[in-house]
């Protein structure tokens, strides 16, 4: 970027940070640190301690990694037990093999294992008041181990003697704190990356406290930032609604690629035949059938309970599955599949794979399916079509991000749902267009590298 000031220093505030890698942030630091790294900025990165990831500083060329406990975290925890799997533990630019999981992540048709059924007897049974409270509490510990970690973080930052000309990036609500302290109190500059705005994430749930709380925070990190960056039109369209400032706002869209991803993309017809007959093989009976493959956290915006609901409208397809890569609420999703009869038909594992796997069922399905009614960006979207599969989304994604390359329904309806997915299974020549486009509409829109230098070039606004 010929003529911009770029920052001497990033200060990189981001709860998820690999191997703590649990959802979207986390995906999104795997791919986005190396590719500013790349750029040539020393970063510093402040992340928090993880269920087996020590509190310490680690040093890779011009990256240092802070991982800092929250409270109620032990500085050093237990490693893992040898028999104990590790769930998405890439580092950045890790291409160690992980170990294979089993179907839909290593269990079999679970409409009914390990389910919690809602039939407490009175004399087991805990008053409700009970209940809330021990939520409550939970809640709180949980705020207050957030508060705990960005006071630390700010206290480094601002001690640290590295501020002149430096950037600190908050990446969601969880570093507000750090960003607000080193914005009244140091007078850093502050680029606040919002991914997701949790009040989205539970849609029609009771208003808390602790959410309203949270939405306070972010409103306070957006009139203090200098900058706002997004994901994508639609999220920058959703905060202008919500009363933040048009004229901080910058769309950076994310990258797509995966090393993993780019080597399957670029096997043979012959391999990739291969790969798919062998994840086939584990949901369908010889590999004959159709398989629709769903990824992403099981809670109510992600539009999994749309797609539970839309397979008994699949009429006359019994040999077809659906495989649920992912876990959240998953009593209410085993609840969904008995309430719908639709054990035998859907496969979930009730457990996140790591993106390798993930990446070998998507190449494996005949249709992939992300229902959901909020989605800022929608990286597994963008990875399936990367591959060259056919993609139905729900209504929370925004058209810019998948489009003419994806099938985009309108509403949560389960039967515009069912109807979109019959039309990829029944209609060859429709899917092929639909894989061809979005593979042509992810690789023309989107690359981590581009991401980096319009992200630096958003920095370089407000570098002093």
């Amino acid at each position: 970027m010929p003529g911009l000031t770029r920052p001497r220093r990033c200060h990189v505030v981001c709860t998820e940070v690999p191997p703590n890698v649990v959802g979207g942030l986390g995906r999104y630091a795997e791919r986005m640190l190396p590719a500013l790294r790349a750029a040539g900025v020393p970063i510093e990165v402040y992340g928090a301690v993880g269920r087996h990831v020590r509190a310490g500083t680690e040093q890779t060329g011009d990256v240092t990694l802070h991982r800092l406990p929250t409270a109620g975290q032990p500085a050093h925890p237990h490693p893992p037990k040898p028999t104990e799997r590790r769930e998405n533990t890439r580092l950045p630019e890790d291409a160690r093999a992980r170990e294979n999981a089993g179907p839909g992540g290593g269990a079999g048709p679970r409409g009914g294992a390990e389910r919690r059924e809602n039939t407490r007897s009175s004399e087991d049974a805990q008053p409700r008041a009970d209940t809330r409270s021990r939520g409550g509490v939970r809640a709180l510990v949980r705020v207050a181990g957030v508060v705990a970690f960005n006071v630390r973080v700010a206290a480094r930052i601002l001690r640290g003697g590295r501020r002149s000309g430096a950037v600190v990036a908050v990446h969601d609500w969880m570093g507000c704190i750090a960003g607000i302290l080193c914005r009244v109190v140091g007078r850093m500059p502050v680029v606040f990356h919002v991914h997701t705005c949790e009040h989205n994430t539970a849609p029609g749930a009771r208003r808390t406290a602790v959410t309203a709380g949270i939405t306070a925070l972010e409103n306070a990190q957006a009139r203090l930032a200098n900058l706002i960056v997004v994901p994508s039109a639609g999220m920058r369209d959703e905060l202008v609604a919500r009363g933040w400032p048009p004229g901080r706002l910058r769309v950076v869209p994310h990258g797509f690629e995966d090393p993993e991803l780019v080597r399957l993309a670029g096997l043979s017809p012959a391999e990739r035949d291969r790969l798919r007959a062998e994840v086939r093989a584990r949901y369908l009976p010889d590999g004959a059938g159709r398989l629709v493959v769903f990824a992403g956290r099981l809670s109510p915006h992600k539009g999994v309970r749309t797609l539970i609901e839309a397979v008994p409208l699949l009429r006359d397809r019994d040999d077809l599955r659906v495989v649920l890569i992912g876990s959240g609420d998953d009593a209410e999703v085993a609840r969904l599949i008995e309430r719908e009869g639709v054990g035998g038909r859907v496969v979930a594992g009730y457990r996140f794979l790591d993106p390798p796997e993930v990446f070998a069922h998507f190449l494996a399905a005949d249709v992939c399916a992300f229902p959901s009614s909020y989605e800022p960006f929608g990286l597994v979207a963008v990875e399936a079509m990367a591959l060259g599969r056919p993609v139905v989304v729900g209504p929370g994604y925004s058209p810019e991000v998948v489009g003419d390359g994806a099938v985009r329904c309108r509403t949560g309806d389960p039967e515009e749902l069912a109807a979109a997915l019959s039309r990829c299974l029944d209609d060859p020549e429709h899917a092929a267009g639909l894989a061809r486009r979005g593979a042509e509409h992810v690789r023309a829109r989107y690359s981590w590298t581009r991401t980096a230098e319009t992200t630096l070039a958003a920095y370089a606004e407000v570098t002093p």
